[in-house]
């Protein structure tokens, strides 16, 4: 008797560890689809592809290149491209999104893209609200620099991916 109610309250213990690790996913799930974030780099005074963008929502990552002829000109059609964000990225971006502390930051950080040394912004809808950050090229916020640097990264990504 004494070996089944082990076995029971094993099996039991197995089964609601489980069943946590389940709901936890679909709330990381829910919780991007709380998120619209953006991120971005231009330089001013450019000629090719000066201003490139990346928008996540849900489990879509688009990364839109804009080209310019100089002077702020637009040339050309913007290309943009399209993938699934694998579920390492999007748990890697909800980690590391601190929208309370987000929210607190300047609008504008140092001197971007003075004496077109680039910019770089970062931009997060949750709900109702919106708060856009644009800092100089290469130095993010700290309170923000975790998630810069993941997003620097699928930036790369799609850099060498479609670009070369």
């Amino acid at each position: 008797m004494k070996i089944q109610l082990v076995l029971v309250m094993i099996l039991s213990t197995l089964l609601l560890t489980n069943c946590v690790k389940e709901s936890s996913a679909v709330d990381k799930q829910a919780i991007m689809s709380d998120y619209v974030v953006k991120y971005g780099t231009s330089f001013g005074m450019c000629v090719g592809p000066c201003r490139k963008e990346m928008s996540l929502q849900n489990d879509e990552i688009s990364f839109t290149v804009f080209y310019t002829e100089g002077r702020g000109a637009t040339g050309g059609t913007p290309k943009t491209f399209k993938e699934v964000m694998d579920v390492t990225s999007r748990n890697s971006i909800l980690k590391n999104i601190d929208y309370e502390s987000f929210k607190k930051l300047n609008e504008i950080v140092g001197c971007p893209d003075c004496a077109d040394g680039g910019a770089e912004w970062v931009e997060i809808t949750k709900g109702d609200t919106k708060h856009k950050v644009t800092f100089e090229l290469g130095k993010a916020p700290k309170e923000i620099e975790s998630l810069v640097t993941v997003l620097r990264e699928k930036k790369v990504y799609f850099e060498e991916k479609y670009l070369k």
